[in-house]
């Protein structure tokens, strides 16, 4: 497969379909410059701190991103996207979208209006978009910022278990580990382990009633964008075994 090479200030990654971009607001975990919320459960075990730390290069640019503003950010990024056929974009490859508190009003109505403008072009282009947030006040007011455009904004539950999981009904997903979340590189029989377990998850959501997908991109050999099922509002829960 071809890989898209990076341009502007996107961000792709090599685990998706050529046609894509991705677009990330800050570095990932803690720090100055992420836009993370300190409840997230994955703060500091995500696969994406560790990118970044064996990565200078990305999280540097990650950090620049932060310093640069999501306003300006997003601004250059409709100036730069190209005029070419998508399948797929995506929000916080790496990182998160920032809070609504880091915005005055008159702020907050730029962004949104910037980014509802780069989501219709994408989509025009023929992309279907992920757009993950780690809490459920970002959900809130990206649901609200995104409404009317048909996108799917996802949220990261940060429940411990399923029946937690169970409580919502909104679009979510999961990170499913069998034994515990670790800062540690996942080796490849725990990772076997974690899809396991995510599968027995994903069937404990249907038989609840609840529609569920275990990421294909993480449990197989799919690339993200080929599937899609994050992008859907048909889908419940999308589960991601805990990897990196």
């Amino acid at each position: 497969m071809v890989r898209a090479t990076s341009y502007g200030p996107f961000t792709m990654f090599s685990k998706a379909v050529p046609e894509h971009f991705g677009l990330s607001f800050s570095t990932s975990g803690e720090g100055t410059t992420s836009n993370c919320d300190s409840r997230c459960r994955l703060l500091e075990l995500c696969y994406a701190v560790r990118l970044e730390r064996i990565y200078k290069s990305l999280n540097e640019k990650l950090s620049r991103h932060h310093r640069t503003g999501a306003i300006d950010l997003v601004a250059q990024a409709i100036e730069a996207l190209k005029d070419k056929p998508l399948r797929w974009a995506r929000l916080s490859v790496d990182g998160s979208l920032p809070k609504r508190e880091q915005f005055s009003r008159e702020q907050w109505s730029i962004f949104c209006r910037l980014l509802r403008e780069l989501v219709q072009r994408a989509l025009d282009l023929g992309a279907k978009w992920h757009i993950p947030v780690e809490s459920k006040s970002k959900a809130r007011s990206y649901r609200a910022a995104l409404k009317g455009l048909p996108v799917v904004v996802r949220r990261s539950d940060q429940s411990r278990t399923v029946a937690g999981l169970l409580k919502s009904d909104d679009a979510r997903s999961w990170v499913a580990v069998a034994d515990e979340l670790h800062s540690g590189c996942v080796t490849q029989s725990e990772k076997d382990r974690n899809t396991a377990y995510a599968r027995q998850c994903a069937l404990q959501c249907r038989t609840a009633g609840q529609t569920a997908v275990v990421c294909p991109a993480v449990a197989g050999s799919s690339h993200c964008g080929d599937c899609t099922a994050c992008a859907s509002d048909l889908v419940d829960i999308i589960f991601y075994p805990f990897h990196g």
